[in-house]
């Protein structure tokens, strides 16, 4: 009898007991059990290249067990995992098994290949800034737009983005709760301050409201099938808080499924929803073969300006998804599973095979 496929997650956490706490790797781990395989989590510390084992830690029976068994078939990924550049033992693992998932390089990157294509009209303008030159850049770039997001481009913290415009011969900047306002020299040079010696990004501030008023953005979740189409995991709309200019979950406001969030606009709402669904496979199917298929999942978040034409705000490949796990492991489940069975047959799986 042919033994049932090995998925391994790869963590990067503290300890294995506390990776297996996370709601992905409980999802992960549940959903192969109903799939027919079989599912470990491990830690760089657990491989023994010389003896070709592992030592996993199982769920089973609602309690954890310790089990050492052979190297995995397929390499998934956690919340938290390790860094896999310049990792030795994630390149050697590399040549025993495929990796799922391909990260997506940096967002402005993305929105630069999404612009030469036909979802060009539906990027938001944007541009780097970096010091020296900042001061004139976001000059250039407000002077241009007039409302802009400035945000990090080395991370993803909420704290950390400020929301600029004119307003006459002042410089008005929001950062959550907190205002204010400076003469327009002295502003850009506290925004260059700000910057630092790290790279930024600008992108023009689309008005997404809700029929409140509240700011308001979709969120949609596609995962590609073992036969390498793309299909919609979950979508759902985020309203913010009163008075607040972004939908940021840690923030407050309100999460719902995107067809109860676009009721109040009707028959308008429907065909919102269908379009911007649809855009967000077009975005998987484009970004998956500019990189030579190497994606299987992205996660789009879509702003609706007043004229209900969407804009593509950020696309990530590795998307949150803790609202909805369960959803994603059945996909993800799936298609490693798929991957593992090609590899291990010979045949050629290009977007994570190590061996090529």
């Amino acid at each position: 009898m042919t033994p049932p496929i090995l998925l391994g997650l790869f963590h990067g956490a503290a300890s294995r007991a506390t990776a297996m706490k996370s709601r992905r790797v409980r999802a992960i781990a549940g959903e192969a059990l109903l799939q027919g395989a079989d599912f470990g989590l491990f830690g760089a510390a657990d491989i023994d290249f010389d003896a070709g084992t592992v030592d996993y830690l199982r769920l089973t029976g609602g309690e954890l067990v310790e089990w050492r068994g052979p190297m995995p078939d397929v390499v998934l990924q956690g919340e938290t995992v390790p860094s896999y550049d310049g990792c030795p033992t994630a390149a050697r693992l590399r040549t025993l098994a495929p990796f799922v998932s391909w990260l997506l390089p940096h967002k402005s990157e993305v929105s630069a290949v999404l612009r030469t294509t036909d979802l060009a009209p539906h990027v938001i303008p944007y541009c780097e800034v970096v010091t020296p030159g900042a001061e004139a850049v976001i000059a250039s770039f407000l002077d241009q737009h007039g409302r802009a997001v400035l945000k990090p481009g080395f991370e993803h913290v909420a704290s950390r983005i400020f929301f600029v415009a004119y307003d006459g011969g002042d410089i008005v900047v929001r950062r959550r709760d907190r205002r204010w306002r400076l003469p327009r020299e002295k502003g850009l040079a506290e925004l260059a301050r700000l910057i630092g010696d790290r790279p930024w990004t600008l992108q023009k501030m689309i008005i997404s409201r809700a029929s409140d008023g509240r700011a308001f953005d979709i969120f949609i979740h596609a995962h590609k099938d073992p036969a390498g189409r793309w299909e919609l995991v979950r979508s759902y709309g985020r309203v913010s808080e009163i008075g607040a200019l972004a939908t940021i979950t840690s923030w407050g406001g309100y999460i719902g499924d995107l067809d109860a969030v676009l009721a109040g606009l009707g028959d308008r709402g429907a065909a919102l929803a269908g379009r911007v669904q649809q855009l967000c496979l077009q975005i998987g199917e484009t970004l998956d073969a500019h990189y030579g298929g190497k994606l299987d999942e992205i996660g789009a978040d879509i702003l609706v300006d007043p004229q209900h034409w969407p804009w593509i705000a950020e696309v990530n490949s590795g998307p949150a998804t803790r609202f909805h796990e369960f959803e994603r492991a059945r996909p993800h489940v799936a298609f490693a599973i798929d991957v593992a069975r090609r590899f291990k047959a010979g045949e050629p799986v290009p977007q994570f095979d190590a061996r090529g």
